[in-house]
């Protein structure tokens, strides 16, 4: 829901400076936004600084999220002053004082979130977001800075939750719930030591990894993928072995096979029909390379499939 902005009358103390004088500093920051969201997260909002405002230090008793939406902004700590623009944010552990300020000439403004990892609401465990938050808990002591842009993963999440914040008409919750975790599970991987997203081969391999799930039942070789992502046949296939534990077109093969388990249950295709649909070079590839993959043809896997879709008959005693 957009927030009401605070309004203020005009006093000889906030009055516009002289023009030989410099501007006084005041807190005339607002919230401009805020969605309520389910636990462990807390006060999703964005907040709006105007030129020259100065806020009150505070702190929070659990992890806060501070970025930029727009900037230029500085956020002022007791281990510095931290200048951001759009794109970047702090995770800020319990306790640690801070406050905004903003030096620029136009209204800046914030996307800020609170993390409570002591409540953090009932998830599944498989869900892993109770041992995300504790993870995090024992991780963020003081200032951890985030920069969004060449992080393609973090940027994407980033500006995915501040659409949903700013937006006018409010979006599915379940969206925003989804993009939320998303964020949190990505910090948590950059925090702890998970591989360094920032790798170029490693950008380069997901990239691979996009395309041929999205092209799955197209017939790709090793050059075209390499002139997808702008590299090498050569480069392309050791940075995706190195990423994944194997060659490119095992992968996809492997990709084409899971898709071809779902087309041999309609009956209504032939093998050849499923082969040609998955860009297969011909029905006896296929069925050599469905074979290496299952240890069984795909004549067999779908005779199989539908014995097992038979009801069993009984015979009356």
């Amino acid at each position: 829901m957009r927030a009401t902005q605070r309004t203020r009358k005009p006093t000889a103390e906030t009055a516009p400076p002289a023009s030989n004088a410099l501007p006084q500093l005041e807190d005339r920051s607002y919230l401009a936004y805020l969605r309520p969201t389910p636990r462990p997260f807390l006060h999703f909002a964005s907040g709006h600084f105007p030129a020259t405002t100065v806020t009150q230090p505070h702190s929070h008793s659990c992890i806060a999220l501070h970025g930029c939406l727009q900037g230029p902004l500085t956020l002022c700590t007791t281990e510095g002053d931290m200048p951001l623009e759009a794109g970047v944010f702090y995770l800020i552990g319990p306790g640690l004082r801070h406050s905004w300020r903003n030096d620029g000439r136009q209204t800046a403004a914030t996307l800020s979130l609170l993390l409570d990892p002591a409540q953090t609401g009932r998830w599944p465990v498989d869900t892993g977001v109770e041992s995300c938050c504790r993870e995090l808990h024992s991780h963020t002591r003081g200032l951890h800075r985030f920069m969004t842009s060449g992080d393609q993963e973090l940027h994407h999440s980033f500006w995915l939750v501040a659409d949903h914040l700013t937006a006018e008409q409010p979006r599915e919750p379940l969206a925003l719930t989804g993009g939320l975790l998303a964020i949190l599970g990505q910090i948590k991987e950059r925090l702890c030591g998970a591989p360094n997203p920032l790798d170029p081969d490693l950008d380069a391999a997901k990239q691979i990894r996009r395309l041929l799930l999205a092209r799955v039942r197209d017939r790709l070789s090793i050059r075209q993928i390499a002139r997808e992502v702008g590299t090498s046949p050569t480069r392309a296939k050791e940075f995706f072995r190195e990423a994944f534990g194997c060659g490119i077109m095992t992968y996809f093969n492997q990709l084409k096979i899971w898709q071809a388990k779902r087309l041999l249950n309609d009956s209504s295709l032939t093998v050849e029909q499923v082969s040609h649909q998955l860009g297969f070079s011909s029905p006896s590839y296929f069925s050599r390379a469905f074979l290496n993959h299952t240890g069984e043809t795909p004549t067999t896997y779908r005779q199989a499939c539908g014995r097992e879709k038979t009801p069993a008959t009984r015979k009356d005693s």
